[in-house]
């Protein structure tokens, strides 16, 4: 299942990459991802999770408002926009590395129990549920 998804993720990714309108291949190409993602990556009920962050701004970015399954959390009077819910640093990144094809500054954030926590903590915790 996965690397279909994946595949699905990289076919798209050349198709949007050969359009022309940047902001359109981008919010087309993040909604056909997110549209993309199997339910288990978007609505993880687990304690640590990680998702990508791809774009922070001061103002709202109704662009990116309205890609489907992205979360905005505001912080510090800044939104963050991010996409997924992945309960391994593995599949984070595999997701992170597709995203990449448009949004090159997409980067991991890991969450524990609803608060943004460091890299170094949430490897250490995922490694000790091993």
């Amino acid at each position: 299942m996965k690397k279909i998804f994946f595949l699905i993720c990289a076919i798209t990714a050349l198709f949007f990459c050969n359009q022309t309108n940047a902001q359109k291949e981008y919010k087309q190409y993040l909604n056909t991802i997110s549209n993309s993602l199997p339910d288990v990556y978007l609505n993880s009920n687990a304690s640590l999770y990680y998702t990508i962050q791809v774009g922070a701004f001061r103002n709202k970015n109704t662009d990116l408002e309205s890609v489907n399954n992205i979360n905005i959390t505001p912080e510090n009077n800044i939104f963050k926009y991010r996409l997924g819910k992945f309960t391994t640093y593995k599949e984070a990144t595999e997701f992170k590395n597709i995203i990449k094809n448009v949004c090159s500054d997409a980067f991991i954030i890991p969450i524990k129990n609803g608060e943004r926590i460091h890299i170094r903590e949430a490897l250490k915790d995922s490694a000790t549920a091993l």
